[in-house]
């Protein structure tokens, strides 16, 4: 009996000694990595603060939870976006932004266990020279729960290692993208245009352009019309085999006319949603452009609900070097 009564006196005096000491440890964590990559800024900024691009280099992704499903809500980019998750191995967690310095940081809040767990973090780029540095770092408050308080001395060991694959992950896909162009998202503003419609193939597209931009000229001359934009063409069919296209060449004007005249018809584009590649070359190299675009669209979660429009930003004739010729691809999406 006294024995048994020793034995509960010990484990009394341990479980007591247990809570104190658990008391005197660091009431908060910290777990932070870092890693260089040679990359644009902008790149790496774009696929941190966008959390629907998360899953091209997050460490959480379906290969260690094939289960795992994400919804997005809000706008993405932006403070208040949500990325909600469940599976059998990741169980349940949220994720929102609650502060960016575009090109520099992005701070969310995150939430596990139906919000029971919580803590905050950072993604941090500090450019330098020809690469950037990415910090990634959490932190949280344990409370007065001795059980959390001991759990925070493990943090360290539990959540570096996936920071670590993850960044690593982060260099290999933004140091691939650093020669793809510029994509950009936005509303495109309604348009007045004049159009005429032709089909090429690769060695007749110089002709055809020519001379329906040589009729378009002709009208808006004899209706005292200005042209409101760069020229450009969408693009109705294409054939990759033979290259045979049938497109709308045209160019924005600055008012409405009645009707056209010959090929030349007038449209009014109405606003509507677009994914653009800002490409920088000649026009014969474009076919990475437009995978690129394709991939960007299919990240973001939308479809192609049109043919693409090529926006020709450079004038060839003016610029004879095609390395500096800027064209604008784009699709409408949904």
């Amino acid at each position: 009996m006294k024995t048994f009564k020793r034995i509960i006196i010990w484990l009394v005096a341990i479980i007591v000694a247990l809570v104190i000491i658990a008391f005197l440890l660091p009431k908060s964590y910290k777990v932070e990595r870092s890693v260089f990559i040679k990359a644009n800024n902008q790149v790496i900024y774009d696929l941190v603060s966008n959390l629907g691009k998360w899953n091209l280099w997050e460490p959480w992704s379906k290969e260690m939870d094939s289960t795992m499903k994400s919804e997005l809500i809000g706008t993405d980019g932006q403070v208040g976006v949500v990325r909600k998750w469940n599976g059998k191995k990741l169980k349940d967690g949220e994720m929102s932004i609650t502060a960016i310095v575009p090109g520099q940081t992005v701070n969310y809040d995150l939430s596990f266990m139906k919000g029971t767990i919580k803590a905050q973090s950072t993604m941090m780029l500090e450019p330098q020279g020809d690469s950037c540095k990415v910090s990634w770092s959490v932190e949280g408050n344990l409370g007065y729960n001795p059980i959390a308080r001991y759990s925070g001395l493990f943090m360290n060991k539990m959540m570096g290692p996936d920071f670590e694959k993850g960044l690593v992950k982060l260099k290999k896909v933004s140091e691939e993208r650093t020669g793809w162009p510029r994509i950009e998202q936005k509303m495109m503003e309604e348009k007045m245009v004049l159009l005429v419609r032709d089909s090429a193939r690769s060695k007749t597209y110089e002709k055809v352009f020519a001379q329906a931009y040589a009729e378009i000229g002709a009208f808006m001359k004899s209706n005292n019309l200005k042209q409101n934009g760069a020229p450009f063409a969408i693009y109705l069919k294409y054939d990759t085999v033979t290259t045979f296209s049938v497109m709308d060449i045209g160019i924005p004007v600055d008012k409405t006319v009645n009707k056209g005249k010959g090929r030349v018809r007038y449209e009014k584009v109405p606003s509507q949603e677009v994914m653009i590649a800002h490409y920088l070359g000649s026009y014969d190299k474009m076919a990475k452009a437009y995978w690129v675009l394709s991939q960007s669209i299919k990240e973001a979660g939308k479809h192609e609900a049109a043919g693409p429009w090529e926006i020709y930003i450079t004038d060839p004739m003016t610029e004879k070097d095609p390395a500096k010729w800027q064209t604008d691809i784009l699709f409408p999406v949904k």
